[in-house]
Parts: structure tokens; C-alpha cells; sequence
């Protein structure tokens, strides 16, 4: 199951975020898809296990709402709705130098995976698509993705230099309490 939710941030939201988001100081430097050396990019992670790992009032609460308005896109264009039961909520930017492993989110059927693309400007030549077990999915500023959080999926290689980060938010979601 994947399905994709069109046009949940407009442009506007997008360079909103982005802009807030490169001026927070809460990133690391070495986030990485898998336990590896190389490719290491910068992130966040605000949620882990279902905890707050990065206590940052604001962004919390920024996409715990931003949440809810993925709900709402997700039921106006697919007749689904989930609950929010955050397990993780993480934050990353890439740009050409870096690059993330074919990784699932969970080893849990019982959960979602939500990834959204924040960065408010993308063009296709830049590459950067969004690829989940060989589908590939076209990086378009203020759409999100949802699938099962133990399906495969990595970003594409970024092309040539940007200059914008490549910017997305990863939410897991518990589908029951179970």
C-alpha cells in the first residue's frame, strides 16, 4: 500500500518551514539510514520510541498539527484516516553529497510510514525522487507519502548542486495500541 497526498503545504508553507527549519538550532550532522560510515546527512530526530528526543516545544507542536492536516488531505483523497500515534517523527536535509541506503522504517507490520517533502522549490533534473521498493516517486514540494513502515524505500541521487537542501519529515505511526 502506498498512497500519495497531494498538496498538503502550499509553496508558501513550504518556504515558510524551510526557512524556520535551517534557522532552528537543533540539527546533527550525522543521521544515516543504515549503521554505516559514509553518507552520513544532516537531521533531527524529535520523536524516538514513541519519546521526545529533541525537546523543541515549537516543532513539536508544529507537526503534531501538521499531522492532523495530513489526516484530513489523507481522508479528502483517499478515504483513510489513521490515529496519531506518533512512534518517531525525524527531520532530515540532503544535498549531493549525500545519500541514504534502501532501509525500511520499522520491522513492525503494525505501523505506518508518512514522508513529506518540505523543500519549497524542486526541479526534476535535480533528481532526489522518492523511491519505495522500486517505485519511484517524484519529489514535489508539499506532498506526502504514506506506506507501510516496513516496505524498503531511500531517496534518489541528488544530481548536481542545489541550492536548496533537500528537506523531508518522516513520521511512524503506530496503527494500533496492540
Amino acid at each position: 500500500m502506498i498512497k500519495i497526498i497531494n498538496n498538503v503545504l502550499t509553496t508558501q508553507d513550504c518556504f515558510s518551514l524551510y526557512n524556520g527549519l535551517i534557522k532552528a538550532n537543533m540539527w546533527t550532522l550525522h543521521m544515516a539510514s543504515a549503521d554505516y560510515v559514509g553518507g552520513r546527512f544532516p537531521g533531527v530526530s524529535l520523536i524516538g520510541d514513541g519519546e521526545v528526543r529533541c525537546n523543541q516545544p515549537y516543532w513539536l507542536g508544529y507537526f503534531n498539527c501538521l499531522f492532523d492536516r495530513i489526516n484530513q488531505k489523507l481522508k479528502e483523497q483517499h478515504e483513510f484516516v489513521i490515529r496519531r500515534n506518533l512512534d518517531r517523527l525525524i527531520i532530515n536535509a540532503q544535498n549531493k553529497n549525500h545519500y541514504v541506503e534502501f532501509h525500511p522504517d520499522s520491522t513492525s507490520e503494525h505501523t505506518y510510514s508518512i514522508v513529506g517533502f518540505l523543500t519549497p522549490q524542486w526541479a526534476e533534473d535535480w533528481g532526489g525522487e522518492f523511491n519505495v521498493e522500486g517505485k519511484i516517486i517524484k519529489y514535489k514540494p508539499g506532498d506526502f507519502v504514506m506506506f507501510d513502515s516496513v516496505k524498503t524505500h531511500t531517496s534518489q541521487k541528488i544530481l548536481k548542486d542545489i541550492p536548496y537542501w533537500r528537506m523531508t519529515v518522516s513520521y511512524v505511526i503506530k496503527k494500533s495500541d496492540a
